[in-house]
C-alpha cells in the first residue's frame, strides 16, 4: 500500500495564500481596525553567541524515509485488515484492539497485517536479516518481499530485499489466529544482529549529534487535531507507535535523553488539563538533568490548512473574544496558549530555567504577534516568540511557474533567503519589544512543483542547494542570534514537496547538500 506524507500546503501562512485569499487577510489582519492591547516587558534573555539549530523530526512511520524506532512493527500507523485473504485491504476498527494496540480476536478466515518500518539497511545493495518475536499464542507470519523464511518458538526470521531501482522493497508481518484468552501481542522486529533492549536505532541517534534540539510535531501528530486523554495515550507497550496517537512522550523524553538534546512539545488542542500535567510531570521527572523542554500549544494556529484553527476561530467568537472571525481565532490561542503554560509553569516552579515557554505566529506579521502576545496575561507566560521563515516558497508562482534554468532558479532562490531573513529581523523585533526571544519553530527551503517533480528533484540535490542553506543559516545567525529549527529530518522528494535534509535513512551525506550544510553549521565549518 503506498502512502504518501502530505507537508504543510501553505508553510508562510497568509505569505503563501492565494492573491485574492492575501487581499481577505490584509482586510481583517489590521491593527488600526482591531482592539488589540499592545504591552512591553523587559529585555529578552540573552541567547548563546552561536546557537545551534534545531530540527523537525519526522513522522515514525514505516513510509517516512525515516528510521527512529529499533522495533520495526512500532512504525505501522495501525492494523490492516483483510476479510479474507482473497478480499481487499482496509484498515482494521481499533473497537477490536486493546489499549495497547493488541488484535483481540479474529474471526475464521481474516487477516491482519503490520507493515514494517524498512531498516536503515533496506535501502541498500544487500539483504537484511530479521528476526521478529512475539508474546501470546496464534499464527503470526512474514509477508511482502521476503525471504530464507525460518519458523522458531513465537519468533521467525527473514530476509528482507535490498532496494530495486531506488525503491525500498515493502515487508510485513501478518497475524491469521489469535488466541482471545492469550492473543498475540508485544511483536518486536529488528535486524537479528541489533541489541534485543534498544529503543532508538544507534544510527538514528547519531544523525541527531550537534543539534540543539528537536521538535516532536509529527511524532506527536498533532496536526491531526484529535482529542487525547492521559488514560488513552500511547505508552512504550503500544503496537503502533505511529497512527493518530502518536509517540509515547516515553519514547520522546527516551530520546532526548539518549541523544543529548533538548526536547520540543506541541500539546494537542483537546487534550485537557490532567493529560498536560501529567505529560509535563513526566517531563520534569525523567528529562535529564541539564537539558530543557520547549513547550508550545498545537501548530500554526493561524493555518486555515489545519483543522485546529477553524476549530480555535469558532471558539473564539463562540466566547466573545472578537467579533472578527480572525482576531477571535487568535486571541482564542493565546488563552489556551497561556492556560496551558500556566499548568507547565507551576509544574517546573522548583525550576523553571529547564522551561521554554513558546508562542508561535506568522513570519514578520506585527499584527499576529501583538494580537497573541497583547491578549489579556498571555505574555507573561511566555520565554520564546516562534516563526517559520522559509525561502523559496514563491519560486513557481505566476510568471516563474514554466522557469526551468536551474542558473536563473538558484539566482531567484538566493535573493529569496535575503527576504525570508529580513523577515526574520522583523519577526525579532517585535519579539524584543515584548522582551522575549525570537526563534524559529520551522524553517529551510519551502520549494514545490507538483506539475515537474524531476525539476524539483534535480533543485534539492544540485550542489548550490548547499550553498543556500549556508548563506540561511549563517545570516539567521548573524542577524537574528537564536535557535533556527529545520523543517525536517528526512522525507522522500514527492509533489508534496522536498522537506527533508536528507531523502532516506543512511543516505550517504555528499548526496545530501542541505544535510550537509546543516552538519557543517554545527560543526562550525562556517
Amino acid at each position: 500500500m503506498t502512502r504518501s506524507l502530505v507537508r504543510h500546503p501553505f508553510r508562510f501562512g497568509m505569505l503563501a495564500l492565494g492573491t485574492a485569499t492575501l487581499a481577505v487577510a490584509a482586510a481583517i489582519a489590521t491593527p488600526a481596525m482591531l482592539e488589540t492591547a499592545v504591552t512591553t516587558s523587559p529585555s529578552p534573555v540573552p541567547v548563546p553567541l552561536r546557537s545551534g539549530l534545531g530540527l523537525n523530526l519526522t513522522s515514525a512511520i514505516y513510509y517516512s524515509g525515516e528510521r527512529a524506532l529499533m522495533n520495526l512493527a512500532q512504525g505501522s500507523g495501525g492494523w490492516m485488515w483483510q476479510a479474507s485473504w482473497s478480499a481487499p485491504w482496509g484498515v482494521l476498527d481499533t473497537g477490536r484492539l486493546d489499549g495497547a494496540d493488541t488484535v483481540k480476536s479474529l474471526n475464521p478466515g481474516e487477516v491482519a497485517h503490520l507493515p514494517l518500518l524498512p531498516p536503515e539497511g533496506a535501502y541498500g545493495t544487500a539483504p537484511v536479516r530479521v528476526r521478529c518475536s512475539w508474546a501470546g499464542k496464534g499464527t503470526l507470519a512474514p509477508g511482502g518481499i521476503v525471504s530464507a523464511v525460518s519458523q522458531g518458538a513465537n519468533s521467525f526470521e527473514f530476509d528482507w530485499a535490498p532496494a530495486k531501482n531506488g525503491e525500498v522493497m515493502p515487508a510485513r508481518v501478518t497475524l491469521s489466529a489469535t488466541d482471545p484468552s492469550d492473543p498475540v501481542r508485544k511483536i518486536d522486529c529488528r535486524e537479528k544482529s541489533a541489541s534485543t533492549t534498544a529503543l532508538f536505532s544507534p544510527d538514528f541517534v547519531q544523525s541527531l549529534a550537534g543539534y540543539r534540539l528537536v521538535r516532536f510535531l509529527d511524532w506527536q501528530n498533532v496536526n491531526q487535531n484529535a482529542t487525547v486523554t492521559w488514560a488513552t495515550r500511547p505508552t512504550l507497550d503500544s503496537q503502533d507507535q505511529s497512527g493518530a496517537r502518536g509517540v509515547a512522550v516515553e519514547y520522546m523524553v527516551g530520546l532526548a535523553n539518549e541523544a543529548g538534546v533538548d526536547p520540543w512539545f506541541t500539546m494537542p488542542w483537546n487534550a485537557d488539563d490532567t493529560y498536560i500535567r501529567r505529560f509535563a510531570e513526566y517531563v520534569r521527572d525523567n528529562l535529564a538533568s541539564g537539558r530543557v523542554a520547549y513547550v508550545e500549544m498545537s501548530n500554526e494556529v493561524w493555518n486555515y490548512a489545519f483543522p485546529v484553527t477553524g476549530q480555535a476561530r469558532d471558539e473564539g467568537l463562540a466566547a466573545g473574544l472578537s467579533t472578527n472571525s480572525h482576531e477571535a481565532m487568535l486571541r482564542r490561542y493565546a488563552e489556551k496558549s497561556a492556560a496551558m503554560h500556566r499548568i507547565w509553569t507551576d509544574v517546573f516552579k522548583a525550576n523553571p530555567g529547564r522551561l521554554v515557554r513558546v508562542v508561535s505566529v506568522q513570519s514578520a506579521n506585527a499584527w499576529t504577534a501583538e494580537t497573541v502576545l497583547g491578549f489579556r496575561d498571555t505574555a507573561q507566560y511566555v520565554d520564546a516568540v516562534a516563526t517559520a521563515p522559509y525561502f523559496g516558497g514563491a519560486l513557481f508562482d505566476d510568471a516563474r511557474a514554466g522557469w526551468t534554468n536551474l542558473d536563473q532558479i538558484f539566482a531567484w532562490l538566493g535573493a529569496d533567503v535575503d527576504a525570508a531573513i529580513a523577515r526574520g529581523v522583523e519577526s525579532k523585533a517585535i519579539a524584543t519589544r515584548f522582551g522575549k526571544r525570537s526563534i524559529a519553530y520551522e524553517g529551510g527551503q519551502h520549494i514545490l512543483n507538483r506539475t515537474n517533480l524531476p525539476l524539483l528533484t534535480s533543485i534539492q540535490r544540485d550542489p548550490r542547494m548547499y550553498d543556500l542553506y549556508k548563506k540561511y543559516l549563517s545570516g539567521w545567525q548573524k542577524q537574528v542570534g537564536d535557535t533556527m529549527t529545520l523543517f525536517n529530518s528526512t522525507s522522500p522528494i514527492s509533489q508534496h514537496g522536498a522537506w527533508g535534509l536528507r531523502e532516506y535513512a543512511g543516505q550517504p551525506l555528499a548526496q545530501t547538500p542541505k544535510r550537509r550544510a546543516a552538519v557543517d553549521y554545527n560543526n562550525a565549518v562556517y
